[in-house]
């Protein structure tokens, strides 16, 4: 080996270097990065004449070793530290083997190869290596806008319409389901041969039960069935003639949905409704409009609520898939660079 070859070598490690030409291979001399380095170049570009340079550094016979890889994988970082010194500037010279592995590694010429060049040959090599550019770094990638943020209301007015409709006339339903809801009857016992009226119909009870207020009469199922007060006498209508009886003095009008004698006076007797009675003691009108006017407040109370369920909001991110980066993208255009660096040589 010349004597000036190491210096060359690692001159031309430093040139490489400073133009960004080892940035795939050798972007920093560590022990750990000078044998991924050997890995990457010899699966790049290994060739049988190389067997020497690997046979040397690693101290094996070249004719007994059939793969240098294995030999590089299974490597430890303490081998390559002479070098990594030498490379540092930690040691001023480093034996032969270490400058051949540095030059096979940067692709330059081997020292027997360097030693056939011409001066003029020998020129053109560092002065490529000098008017080469440096590769300039990767752009950083464009930062990513911040999603907008859109403010709407969670639930859409067609929702809330038919909820308000829904809830409407489920409520009135039922309102009108209860007001015309009769009072179960509750079928005497065994020992119960007797009732007595309580408010607005009869109940059976025992005939020694003593109950205040209260006339105790003997037990006629058809009376205990079907004999009720009606509390919304506005209800009735000309349909009711024929239907409803009734018990009244001047103002004092109660209406039975039976016949027979008055529950709380025995003594006098329920006459049939007519229409004279019926036109001017009830109006079914003054019924309805009250109804009317409950309705009106309801379905109010209920917009009043719509409104107000209305103006619940939720945040929203938008997306917006253009801006997001594939990761697979990414690495390749941080690879590309790499490999076209691989590609440079010193041999000419």
């Amino acid at each position: 080996m010349p004597e000036d070859y190491q210096d060359i070598v690692l001159a031309a490690y430093k040139k490489m270097k400073d133009n960004g030409k080892l940035r795939a291979i050798l972007p920093q001399a560590t022990t750990t990065r000078l044998r991924k380095a050997c890995l990457r170049v010899y699966d790049d570009r290994y060739t049988p004449k190389d067997a020497d340079i690997l046979s040397m550094f690693f101290k094996k016979d070249k004719m007994e070793c059939d793969d240098f890889r294995k030999v590089i994988y299974d490597s430890e970082p303490d081998d390559y530290k002479a070098l990594c010194n030498h490379i540092k500037g930690e040691t001023g010279k480093t034996k032969e083997e270490n400058t051949d592995l540095l030059a096979w590694l940067i692709d330059f010429p081997t020292s027997y190869e360097w030693m056939n060049l011409s001066d003029e040959e020998k020129q053109r090599v560092f002065k490529r290596a000098e008017k080469e550019k440096p590769i300039p770094p990767l752009p950083p990638p464009p930062p990513i806008p911040p999603q907008p943020i859109f403010i709407i209301s969670r639930f859409s007015p067609h929702q809330i319409i038919i909820s308000c409709i829904l809830l409407l006339f489920i409520g009135s339903s039922s309102f009108v389901a209860w007001e015309n809801s009769t009072i179960s009857v509750r079928m005497p016992k065994a020992d119960e041969k007797c009732m007595y009226w309580n408010e607005d119909h009869y109940e059976p009870v025992k005939c020694n039960a003593q109950i205040a207020n209260a006339t105790i009469i003997p037990l006629d199922l058809k009376k205990l069935q079907r004999q009720r007060k009606i509390n919304l006498s506005d209800t009735l209508t000309s349909y009711s003639l024929g239907k409803v009886w009734y018990k009244g003095f001047i103002k004092d009008h109660e209406f039975f949905t039976d016949s027979g004698a008055y529950p709380q006076d025995i003594q006098r007797v329920l006459k049939p409704l007519t229409n004279t009675i019926l036109t001017k003691y009830t109006s079914n009108y003054r019924y309805l409009l009250t109804r009317l006017v409950w309705f009106i407040c309801a379905a109010f109370f209920i917009s009043i609520c719509g409104f107000a369920v209305s103006k619940l909001e939720k945040e929203v991110k938008a997306k917006d898939e253009s801006q997001q980066q594939d990761p697979e993208a990414v690495l390749t255009l941080e690879e590309e660079p790499m490999v076209e660096q691989t590609g440079g040589s010193f041999a000419t």
